[in-house]
């Protein structure tokens, strides 16, 4: 243990807690003159003692341990050394006396640091948008053909090998009408980057789980693995839910309260959830830890309750029969519901898990949305990237799902890349109606591959040849500028 950091944080608390040197001394047994030594960093403190001085300021002896301040003296150190903005005076030395003495003042260093991090990966995203975002560059590459078809004709207008001057008004008129489209493009992008009013939100700690949750491709065999072990353990007769509230009272706990009405199907998880979440946990730590997609402790914290779903779903979908079941049923997320008791959210999900090597099912993105179009998860397609900075399009079925809830909304949409993909969802009760509370509505869409379609029942009946819809992803982006759903002007006309 440090000893800095032990005998700060032992005069902070004794102060918060409004004993004297001398009670705190009388209550740990040992004299004030050596309690005040230990708070002035003078003698180390260790072992019983340790203890004795936890039960004197009525805490817990993790909390004098020092991690937590071991984690924020390191942090510090860290920007310390940062050479952006390092002091060229160098180091300034050990951060433990500042977190000791002022630990709000050390938390405000950080959350400044964070803050200004924040600004710094705002420029990378709007980067990293600007360079992969296919639509963009299907922009810049009508920019070049522009510039392209102006030198073309140009050249032709130099040499004037004898054009007639319906030719030459010809040529002049191809120059004039591609410079006005070129500079009306230059004009977008340039009042885009001097706007003052421009906002780009850098990476959240949800966007931060997606991005690990898509590194990973959504497949983690250490979880598939321990739901079959919990499978496999039962007694005989049990069911998972019997045998998870018999696992929970192994470990002295008990099955959790369910939210206010919350659905049969959300109960039966939450348990399975709740019985597997220590295993779970300690299977993913590592992974967890230093995945670094994770950056912030928020988002560590997100990917484990996203993990510690994952394991409930595998316990209830185990992959090879849901795998199996979802190839005889061609998807059908109603029959599945039915086949394995669970929602249809819950069998949504797990359709965009089934990515075992050698064993994959149809390669689905999965979005959910609220009524306003704030999205809660996402996995995207390789070729088709879902919102990340404003709403999905809306053509899109996700929102069509809205206007009648419990029944899918379907159809397929090409993208202005020429992609084409079938799109699925329904709008679901996320809990039982009453009369004293709105509908709770989550839209949950799945999307495939156009080419997949054969395999899946939400692309029959539908002649793709004439019913295929124009979409885009977000107006921003999209360049379809006579579409009549169009809520802002493009990015580049």
């Amino acid at each position: 243990m440090s000893q800095n950091l032990a005998g700060l944080k032992i005069r902070a608390l004794r102060r918060k807690s409004g004993l004297t040197q001398g009670e705190l001394a009388r209550r740990a047994g040992i004299s004030p003159s050596y309690l005040n030594l230990i708070e002035l960093n003078k003698r180390a403190v260790g072992g019983a003692l340790v203890d004795r001085i936890a039960a004197g300021l009525v805490v817990d002896r993790s909390e004098l341990d020092g991690e937590a301040e071991r984690r924020v003296v390191a942090n510090l150190d860290e920007i310390a050394a940062d050479p952006e903005i390092a002091s060229p005076a160098g180091h300034p030395g050990s951060a433990a006396e500042l977190v000791g003495r002022n630990p709000e003042w050390a938390d405000l260093v950080l959350r400044l640091h964070r803050a200004w991090l924040d600004k710094s990966e705002a420029v990378l995203a709007l980067a990293d948008r600007l360079n992969r975002d296919p639509f963009l560059g299907d922009s810049v590459h009508r920019m070049l053909t522009n510039a392209a078809s102006i030198r073309a004709a140009a050249e032709i207008l130099v040499d004037d090998n004898g054009l007639a001057p319906v030719d030459r008004r010809r040529f002049l008129s191809i120059v004039a009408g591609d410079a006005h489209k070129l500079s009306a493009a230059a004009t977008s992008l340039l009042d885009f980057f001097d706007s003052a009013h421009m906002r780009v939100r850098s990476a959240t700690p949800a966007e931060h789980v997606d991005a690990f949750v898509l590194a990973i491709d959504n497949y983690f065999p250490v979880l598939e693995e321990l739901a079959e072990g919990f499978l496999e353990s039962r007694l005989p007769g049990e069911t998972p839910e019997t045998a998870a509230e018999r696992l929970l009272r192994a470990r002295g706990r008990h099955r959790p309260e369910p939210p206010f009405a919350q659905t049969a199907e959300a109960r039966r998880f939450g348990l399975l959830r709740e019985a597997l979440r220590d295993d779970a946990r300690e299977a993913t730590r590592e992974l967890v830890e230093t995945h670094p997609a994770l950056v912030s402790e928020e988002s560590r914290a997100l990917a484990a309750s996203a993990l510690d779903a994952y394991a409930a779903a595998a316990v209830l979908m185990p992959y090879e029969a849901f795998l199996e079941a979802a190839g005889r049923h061609r998807y059908d997320l109603d029959a599945l519901s039915r086949l394995f008791g669970v929602s249809y959210e819950q069998a949504a999900h797990r359709l965009a898990t089934l990515r075992r090597p050698g064993a994959e099912g149809v390669r689905f993105a999965f979005m959910r949305s609220d009524a306003s179009g704030y999205v809660t998860k996402r996995l995207p397609l390789p070729r088709l990237p879902l919102p990340r900075y404003g709403n999905a399009c809306p053509l899109w079925a996700i929102h069509a799902a809205f206007q009648m809830p419990g029944v899918t909304a379907r159809g397929f949409g090409e993208l202005p890349s020429g992609e084409q993909f079938l799109f699925f969802a329904r709008a679901v009760e996320k809990r039982p109606p009453s009369a004293a509370l709105p509908r709770h509505l989550m839209s949950v869409m799945l999307v495939c591959a156009a080419a997949e379609a054969g395999r899946v029942v939400y692309g029959d009946g539908i002649d793709r040849t004439t019913a295929t819809v124009p979409v885009g992803t977000i107006c921003r982006l999209c360049p379809r500028t006579g579409c009549g759903h169009r809520q802002e002007a493009p990015l580049i006309a």
